[in-house]
């Protein structure tokens, strides 16, 4: 049984200090077997949440140049915040 969405990507956060929202929304297609703008937006939409929720952080943010996603594009990088590693803990998804 695979990790639902935000499970999935909370722990290939805390596998990297910092890691590009494009990167995590490729591994969540390849992971769950689907493609499309819907997926991609429905992963993009759980990223939000889980940021104004504090379980992870924008670190950085830019344009893209064409090279990642679309030109024009904002891309964010994220890490997995203090809280997020606790929640993470206390919900078995990381050991303590």
């Amino acid at each position: 049984m695979k990790l639902h969405q935000k499970g999935f990507l909370l722990v290939e956060l805390s596998r990297q200090d910092l890691v590009w929202d494009y990167e995590l929304v490729a591994r969540a297609l390849a992971e769950y077997g689907v493609s499309g703008r819907h997926w991609i937006n429905t992963i993009r939409i759980a990223l939000d949440e889980m940021a104004a929720g504090g379980l992870i952080e924008r670190i950085e943010e830019r344009l893209d140049d064409g090279a990642h996603v679309e030109a024009g594009k904002v891309m964010f990088r994220y890490r997995l915040s203090d809280f997020g590693r606790r929640r993470m803990k206390d919900t078995g998804l990381l050991p303590a």
